[in-house]
């Protein structure tokens, strides 16, 4: 499946969180096949202070809910994301009801 969305405003429960408040597209592709998940793609957001943020995410498995899990890497940025390391992990899901995409991210950033 191709993957393509976009981010308005990433909601962090730290507030405080480098990345609270950022937005920008997210693109694609994941094969889902026999039950092994294969693929991956690229986030480019900019983050509440105006600058760039670039991730890279790997799709590893499906979840018993039906929720697409995987990691994520920081791969670049500006500003005081152009050093920052850091990734984490995240859990997409779609409720089938109502159509909301809900994506959880776990993450540990540090910034310089």
């Amino acid at each position: 499946m191709q993957i393509s969305s976009s981010y308005d405003n990433m909601e962090m429960a730290d507030a405080g969180h480098p990345m609270n408040g950022a937005s920008g597209p997210c693109f694609g592709a994941v094969e889902i096949a026999s039950g092994s998940v294969d693929g991956g793609g690229i986030c480019a957001f900019t983050s509440s202070t105006g600058d760039k943020v670039v991730l890279h995410w790997t799709a590893e498995a499906m979840d018993p809910s039906g929720a697409l899990t995987g990691s994520w890497k920081l791969t670049g940025g500006t500003g005081h994301w152009s050093h920052a390391e850091g990734g984490g992990g995240f859990s997409s899901m779609t409720d089938p009801e109502t159509g909301k995409f809900v994506n959880t991210i776990t993450s540990s950033v540090t910034l310089p």
